[in-house]
C-alpha cells in the first residue's frame, strides 16, 4: 500500500510539473508575440505605412469607386434617419 501511495504522489507531482512547464511555455510565447507585435518599432512602421497609403489616396484623382461611394452614402443616410427617429 505504501508503494502505491508513493507512486501516486510521484505521478501527481510529475503531472503538476509537466503542466506548469507546458502552461508557462505557452503563456510566455503568447506574451512574446504580443510584445513583438506592439513594440514601438512596429507601431512606427504601421504609422508610416498608414501615412504612405493616405498620401497615395490623396494623390489619386479618384480613390473610391462610384459603387462604394453610393453604398457609403446610403449607409450614412440610413444612420441619419435612425438617429432622427430615436431623437423624436
Amino acid at each position: 500500500m505504501k508503494i502505491f501511495f508513493y507512486k501516486s504522489i510521484l505521478v501527481f507531482f510529475l503531472f503538476l510539473l509537466a503542466f506548469h512547464y507546458s502552461y508557462n511555455f505557452v503563456a510566455k510565447s503568447i506574451e512574446r508575440k504580443i510584445n513583438s507585435n506592439f513594440s514601438k518599432a512596429n507601431i512606427q512602421i504601421l504609422k508610416t505605412k498608414i501615412k504612405n497609403e493616405m498620401n497615395n489616396a490623396i494623390n489619386k484623382d479618384k480613390f473610391i469607386s462610384n459603387e462604394d461611394a453610393e453604398l457609403i452614402n446610403k449607409f450614412i443616410d440610413k444612420l441619419i434617419d435612425d438617429l432622427n427617429k430615436n431623437s423624436q
